[in-house]
């Protein structure tokens, strides 16, 4: 039982030296007056702000889900809180069926088990069942369409832990699949797709409610044939995934599509590949050549092959090169990925009732502590629960 003190970032602003009262893991009172005998951590030239949500990540710090063992799960929501993420979706590659179901299987029996660390909220299914046009770094040997018999076989028994599936629209055979899913609670999202903004509207209809990584992998904006980069901004209900590393989505355009959609419009995503603390050089990782430079990795042919990028870093950029303010950064981090995959398990707000998973930023916007449940799970310059650095 103790107090955080300090500028708390409260559903979308900043609110000036307010108290956090935080016992059994729970937040109980927010205020300007401290109302129980308890320690005080005084959080000075920085924010109180709820914890971060990624729900785009394939890896970080050189681990990554693909390799699907019960252990790398662990060691994955270990790491995270470092980077301020303090829940996330295991997001799948393409792959074949064999390999996905062990994915999913992996993904469920972890999920019980979290600790101290950050909480895994369910799965995202990133392809097979998109387009081969768009595949980006994706195998083309896995991709194919989405049928009543993979959602019989793969999903099906695994749906209590899928939470996201990104789908090429245009490839359906039947869009009576996407209404079956978001009957499940399973949410729909366009990516790596040629689809049409028709296309993309009549998804709509069928519950598809958000784009994955907008901008990238997808059909641009054309005046007289829009694809789905006009339906990101057409539509104003479809939530729009965001890699704001300043590579895979210019500055300005992130700075447009925030203007055009808002805070609730915009979801941050890391699209983390786990290279995150590669060495700039050459490698050949899980059957691809890649190249790390700085911030970015790539196939040998230039295609971009994911991001490097961390969330916290991410907040960042938008904040400090888009003009976005701090604010309405973190809302995009927290409420508005939860938001996405319709996910009210009292998470991503400073507030009372809701669970005390929190990431305390300096002045820099750099993490300097992580929260979960209460407990301190990360503070710089400590080494990481349960790993050696």
């Amino acid at each position: 039982m103790y107090y955080l003190h300090g500028d708390v970032i409260l559903d979308g602003k900043i609110v000036r030296g307010q108290f956090v009262e935080i016992v059994d893991g729970l937040i109980t009172y927010v205020g300007e007056l401290k109302r129980q005998d308890y320690p005080v951590d005084e959080v000075e030239n920085g924010y109180i702000c709820p914890g971060f949500v990624d729900i785009h990540i394939h890896g970080v710090d050189g681990v990554d889900l693909s390799d699907d063992q019960m252990g790398v799960f662990e060691e994955i929501a270990v790491r995270l809180p470092k980077y301020g993420v303090t829940a996330f979706l295991a997001t799948s590659r393409t792959s074949s069926k064999k390999d996905l179901v062990r994915f999913l299987g992996t993904a469920s029996r972890y999920r019980d088990k979290n600790g101290r660390a950050a909480r895994l909220l369910g799965t995202h299914i990133e392809g097979p069942w998109i387009s081969k046009k768009y595949k980006g770094a994706q195998p083309e040997e896995y991709i194919r369409r989405l049928s009543w018999e993979d959602v019989d076989e793969i999903i099906d028994p695994y749906k209590d832990v899928v939470k996201k599936v990104t789908i090429a629209p245009e490839e359906l055979d039947d869009y009576t699949i996407i209404s079956c899913l978001a009957r499940c609670g399973i949410q729909v999202s366009a990516g790596h797709t040629n689809a049409s903004l028709d296309d993309i509207g009549r998804a709509m209809e069928y519950g598809l409610n958000q784009l994955t990584h907008t901008f990238n992998a997808m059909s641009m904006l054309h005046h007289r044939e829009p694809g789905v980069v006009a339906a990101a901004l057409y539509y104003s209900e479809l939530i729009c995934e965001l890699i704001t590393d300043g590579l895979h989505v210019h500055p300005k355009v992130i700075e447009l599509l925030y203007r055009v959609k808002g805070k609730k419009g915009v979801a941050l995503i890391s699209d983390c590949t786990g290279y995150n603390d590669l060495e700039d050089g050459e490698y050949f990782l899980r059957n691809k050549h890649l190249v790390k430079k700085e911030n970015k990795v790539t196939l040998k042919s230039g295609n971009l092959a994911g991001s490097a990028l961390t969330l916290d870093k991410g907040v960042g950029y938008v904040v400090n090169e888009c003009g976005i303010p701090l604010e309405d950064a973190v809302y995009m981090a927290t409420q508005t990925p939860l938001e996405a995959i319709r996910e009210n398990d009292r998470l991503g707000r400073i507030d009372v009732g809701y669970k005390a998973d929190i990431v305390i930023l300096d002045e820099k916007l750099e993490v300097e502590r992580t929260i979960i449940n209460g407990e301190i799970v990360f503070e710089r310059g400590q080494s990481l629960w349960g790993l050696e650095e």
